[in-house]
């Protein structure tokens, strides 16, 4: 039975004194990148036709997520080193020197380069995002937390993309990287004071620099094989392979590729995760449009009711995640995942419109529930100032995982495309595969720390929580 203390702390913790002037400019940050996604993805045709380049059209993609696998690992260990505030500012730098040359690129060549400069900031803010979280909110109000986060993605998916066309139509698709500045300039405004007083961990472990430049090389050639059909597809991916194994065996925790039981499944739990959604997630307007026929309008609908469901199951989490655990909740959410990616894949069949549509809602809630889930097992078993640094590996699996989810659902597509396969074989093929990811993952679960929350009324009192927004972070007991 569940007592009062076992209750999830009331919203207003989260923005008590100088703690929600830091939440605030999080959630700023946090939309911000997701609006800039979203905006992006609407306006590169209008770049494509200006600058021309048809061939780097999907490298503007890959070239963030390249960037942001090289810069987490490495932000990490900095941030628990040099404390969050440096390591924010020259991630901020970073992603505002990639929106200013992305709006005075000249050919397409330079929005690729603008991207991975983007990347680059991109990582590093989301890393001290999370780092941020772990170091200074109590253990109780990090559910809390990360539910906010998860939510900042709702109106970016729902206006991001008629604020992109509007821009473009009214000023040009270049003004759309120069919009952000002003809110960039607001966030920074308000997170920097709240982060003066983090303290910096006395550990001096090497920096991963080698190895996270290498597994950008690596990844890069096994997104090249696995993302664009060729007589060097085969050997670019067995290359890929070969660079990135070990590589990430240097980078995350020892088992992490085995999912051993604690933070190495943590890691490998994020890659699951993303690797199942994003493998689905990519292609539903596809199967929506190609398949049954509808408008990009109305399939589009479809992403909307993922937003708004994946918010949901985040909201879900951040009150029952003290009570049911990590490994129950990633467990659930898993099962959830394959539940609807099932659902969806009978979609393809000559069913009611509702099916596909209410399927990939019960994936969406169940990626709700396991997104923040996982991030909050590393840091409930996290060592005291080293939360950046081990946090940062679950970020880098959880980025991986949408590459290699999104480029093997690709794989199945572009078997479609050549007549190896039909297009419904293609999407059933992208669909299985996550839910095979999401099956996995829910075995995994089982492995992750259990992290459960101690309640803050029975927490040691020692800091004035309407001064500071700073609290020490304990060890969440394992069952």
């Amino acid at each position: 039975m569940a007592t009062s203390a076992q209750q999830a702390p009331p919203w207003r913790a989260v923005f008590a004194g100088a703690r929600g002037r830091l939440t605030i400019g999080l959630l700023i940050l946090e939309a911000l990148v997701a609006i800039e996604i979203m905006v992006v993805a609407t306006i590169l045709p209008a770049v494509q036709a200006d600058l021309h380049g048809l061939k780097l059209y999907g490298w503007i993609y890959a070239a963030l997520t390249l960037a942001s696998l090289g810069t987490v690992p490495i932000a990490g260990h900095l941030t628990d080193r040099l404390a969050p505030r440096p390591i924010l500012g020259i991630s901020i730098a970073f992603y505002v020197g990639g929106l200013i040359l992305a709006a005075t690129a000249p050919t397409m060549f330079i929005p690729l380069v603008a991207r991975f400069v983007q990347g680059i900031g991109g990582g590093g803010m989301y890393t001290v995002s999370l780092g941020t979280v772990a170091k200074t909110y109590p253990q109780d109000i990090r559910p809390r937390v990360m539910a906010l986060l998860a939510s900042m993605w709702i109106l970016p998916g729902l206006v991001g993309p008629p604020i992109g066309a509007l821009i473009n139509a009214a000023l040009g698709w270049r003004w759309v990287f120069v919009a952000p500045l002003p809110v960039i300039v607001l966030a920074t405004v308000l997170v920097m004071p709240a982060l003066r007083n983090v303290e910096v961990s006395e550990e001096r472990s090497s920096l991963p620099i080698a190895a996270s430049l290498v597994l950008m090389v690596g990844v890069g050639a096994l997104l090249a094989g696995l993302t664009e059909p060729s007589i060097w597809s085969g050997p670019l991916v067995v290359l890929g392979l070969a660079i990135t194994i070990p590589a990430l065996r240097r980078i995350t925790p020892r088992g992490t590729l085995v999912a051993r039981r604690g933070l190495p499944a943590a890691s490998a739990g994020a890659f699951l995760a993303s690797a199942a959604f994003f493998s689905i997630d990519g292609f539903v307007t596809l199967m929506l449009t190609q398949v049954r026929g509808l408008s990009v309008g109305v399939a589009g609908i479809v992403l909307t009711c993922s937003a708004l469901a994946w918010a949901a199951g985040s909201w879900w989490q951040s009150r029952v995640a003290g009570r049911l655990g990590t490994r129950w909740l990633t467990t659930f959410g898993s099962l959830l995942i394959a539940s609807g990616g099932t659902v969806l894949a009978v979609g393809l069949l000559d069913v009611p419109l509702v099916v596909p549509y209410v399927g990939w809602a019960i994936g969406s809630v169940g990626m709700g529930i396991v997104w923040p889930t996982i991030p909050l097992s590393v840091m409930g078993e996290a060592t005291e100032g080293r939360e950046a640094a081990e946090l940062s590996s679950t970020i880098l699996m959880d980025y991986l995982g949408v590459g290699i989810g999104a480029g093997l659902g690709g794989v199945c597509i572009a078997l479609a495309d050549t007549g190896t396969l039909s297009l419904e074989a293609g999407l059933a093929g992208a669909f299985g595969l996550g839910v095979i990811f999401a099956l996995v993952l829910a075995l995994v679960g089982r492995r992750l720390p259990d992290a459960r929350h101690v309640p803050e009324a029975l927490a040691p009192q020692g800091t004035d929580e309407r001064e500071s927004p700073v609290r020490p972070t304990g060890t969440a007991s394992s069952s």
